[in-house]
């Protein structure tokens, strides 16, 4: 028991630290918000597995190769991971602010029902014996987060009635690329193009939430 309860706190460390520090840092960023953010990134991963093991089962994406590899990363951890975060982001309310204000808020709730996603795959990992989570922690759990900021601005765009498809579209081939090279692992060279996903993830959450 004490061991479940270490590897959760090390696991949720950086989502408390989050929340912690953008409550302070934004007035727009309320506590039960980011609360009810952690519950629905949680959340998600239901129906995640659900249609992975779906589509896994009917072996649609039963391909070969490195090409099939990738289109497998882009359809079951991009499309599938990226456009189910998205639909439970729908949820979340938008305040009645300045657009702007509401913006801001809502982009955070969504990086926060990421990083809730993010910190609790790590968690399931850990348990099930998995190594290296000080790794994931700094590269899986990111672009969890940033992908899903990028799927809550596809989200506050429709909600606004101005719909802008781009930052789901970049989320879900952005995760999936991630996976791709994630996957070679630490001892393929090709690995580490993984962390420039990252980046290019981080940069596009700048720019469409300025643009957009």
């Amino acid at each position: 028991m004490k061991t479940i309860l270490f590897y959760g706190a090390y696991c949720f460390l950086p989502l408390l630290v989050f929340i912690c520090c953008v409550s302070i840092l934004s007035k727009e960023y309320k506590l039960w918000k980011a609360l009810l953010s952690c519950l629905l990134g949680m959340l998600t991963v239901i129906p995640i597995a659900v249609l992975q093991s779906a589509i896994n089962g009917s072996k649609l994406l039963n391909l070969n190769g490195l090409h099939g590899i990738l289109i497998s990363a882009i359809v079951l951890n991009g499309l599938v991971e990226e456009c189910v975060k998205a639909l439970l982001l729908f949820l979340l309310p938008i305040s009645s602010e300045k657009e702007r204000k509401a913006k801001k808020a809502f982009f955070l709730c969504s990086l926060t029902a990421g990083l809730a996603l993010g910190c609790l795959e790590s968690f399931i990992y850990l348990i099930a014996g998995t190594q290296r989570i000080g790794l994931r922690m700094v590269t899986a759990v990111v672009i969890h987060t940033l992908c899903a900021g990028l799927g809550g601005l596809f989200a506050f765009s429709v909600r606004s009635k101005e719909v802008h498809i781009l930052p789901l579209v970049f989320a879900v081939l952005t995760h999936g690329v991630y996976n791709y090279f994630a996957g070679f692992g630490v001892g393929s060279i090709y690995f580490y193009i993984s962390f420039a996903a990252i980046l290019f993830a981080a940069i596009e959450c700048r720019v469409r939430y300025t643009r957009e």
